[in-house]
């Protein structure tokens, strides 16, 4: 399995411009604002399109028909904390995670929802605030020969992007086969040819490639790398070395390995992301969109979104737990909001950001547990309440992130991580 890397076009690095080539300043890490950790890396299952978490993770058996929907609870390897019948591998490794029962929110446009969940802030015309993998590219020291923040197959629409923190700390796009999340096609050209390319033109492109590695083995002969900075010198080796390569080779894991991933997109994203966290990257976003149920939800949650997500999310998990990485990688499942407690005409839920729940595991946080809870009904947190902000507050600080810190616009002005979040500390083992 090969790849396809791109940042606003290809890259140009620094001194080095007779390669072409650029990325010095992504690896700028600062050490302000960090502290002590209990995660190295996170790795954000983005579920686009707004899953209906009534019917995944907090389920209303005991509310009337028109609100419990068709699914059932059932009980997992955690004791007290039961989720959907559909999700039985999950529920098997749920000793490893929690649950969130008691976020809310209230914006239920799709691409304001998403920028609110995947920054902590909600959107706002004057500031673009950067996304989690981006403070954590700005923020943490990244691994010689990777960039730092990947993004996989556009994580279904997750939008990553780095805001005032500049485009230096964009996610690199990582193209494994196509969107939609369960096309089971991959391209093996490393540097990505769009379809309907002749063969003379993938020849040309391949040229093209031998003569780039020409010039990063001509590099590595040369004084040029002692003159450039240390940021500069990484950049180099992000783009002369394997290391990324390999990451993304999954033939090099054993077939007992690959096999509980499944041949989809979605699930081989997930299997590369951890090999990207082993290999030094500190924040990987991979994706499943289709969570838009406004009809017939019950039906393709049941026959298609569920079991692909139950498989992948377990086998991540137990992955993770398997090489030794999940107490040092945090996992995020989240979407956007969720769906209306009260099930539509058309047997789906429409958007709902009153309440929602997204699920937690490894990098310190207490698994087996379930935080907060929502009203018999599932209109709106009972207890324990918490927002977008302090959700992500709780997974920066388990990456040793201070949520008070202050970053810095591209103008110098000093913003808060997240002004608002609080640490839920409870979540924390």
């Amino acid at each position: 399995m090969s790849f396809s890397l791109s940042r606003r076009g290809f890259l140009r690095v620094g001194t080095a411009s007779a390669l072409g080539l650029s990325l010095p300043d992504v690896l700028r890490a600062e050490s302000r604002g960090t502290r002590k950790s209990k995660a190295d890396g996170l790795i954000l299952v983005w579920l686009g399109g707004g899953p209906a978490t009534i019917d995944m993770w907090d389920l209303k058996p005991d509310a009337p028909e028109e609100f419990r929907g068709e699914f059932k609870p059932i009980d997992t390897a955690a004791q007290g904390v039961r989720v959907c019948e559909h999700l039985p591998k999950v529920a098997g490794v749920m000793k490893k995670c929690a649950l969130v029962r008691s976020l809310h929110h209230s914006i239920t446009d799709h691409g304001a929802g998403a920028a609110h969940l995947a920054t902590g802030h909600p959107p706002a015309a004057a500031l673009k605030h950067p996304s989690l993998g981006a403070i954590a590219a700005k923020l943490l020291p990244a691994q010689a020969g990777l960039p730092p923040y990947i993004a996989l197959d556009g994580a279904a629409g997750f939008p990553g992007a780095a805001g005032f923190l500049g485009a230096d700390c964009d996610p690199f796009t990582v193209d494994v086969g196509g969107r939609g999340g369960n096309r089971a096609e991959s391209r093996v050209e490393g540097i990505s040819l769009s379809t309907g390319f002749t063969a003379d033109r993938l020849a040309d492109r391949n040229k093209l490639r031998g003569a780039f590695d020409t010039k990063f083995h001509a590099l590595e002969r040369t004084e040029l790398p002692g003159a450039l900075d240390s940021f500069q010198q990484q950049a180099t080796d992000i783009l002369g070395s394997d290391r990324v390569r390999k990451a993304f080779d999954l033939s090099l894991e054993k077939d007992a390995v690959r096999e509980p991933f499944g041949p989809t997109v979605f699930g081989r994203s997930a299997l590369t992301a951890r090999r990207l966290i082993e290999a030094g990257a500190r924040c990987v976003t991979v994706g499943l969109t289709g969570w838009d149920t406004h009809a017939g939800s019950f039906r393709t949650m049941r026959q298609q979104l569920l079991p692909e997500l139950d498989r992948v999310l377990s086998a991540l998990v137990t992955d993770l737990s398997d090489h030794g990485m999940l107490d040092r990688t945090v996992v995020y499942c989240v979407g956007e909001f969720g769906r209306t407690p009260r099930v539509n005409g058309s047997a789906g839920r429409d958007h709902w950001a009153r309440s929602m729940s997204v699920l937690l595991a490894g990098g310190g946080v207490r698994g087996g547990t379930a935080y907060g809870s929502t009203d018999a009904h599932g209109l709106a947190p009972e207890n324990d309440p918490c927002s977008p902000a302090d959700v992500s507050a709780t997974v920066m600080n388990l990456l040793g992130i201070d949520p008070a810190h202050e970053l810095r616009t591209l103008s110098g002005r000093p913003v808060a991580a997240f002004r608002d979040g609080k640490v839920i500390e409870s979540l924390i083992g």
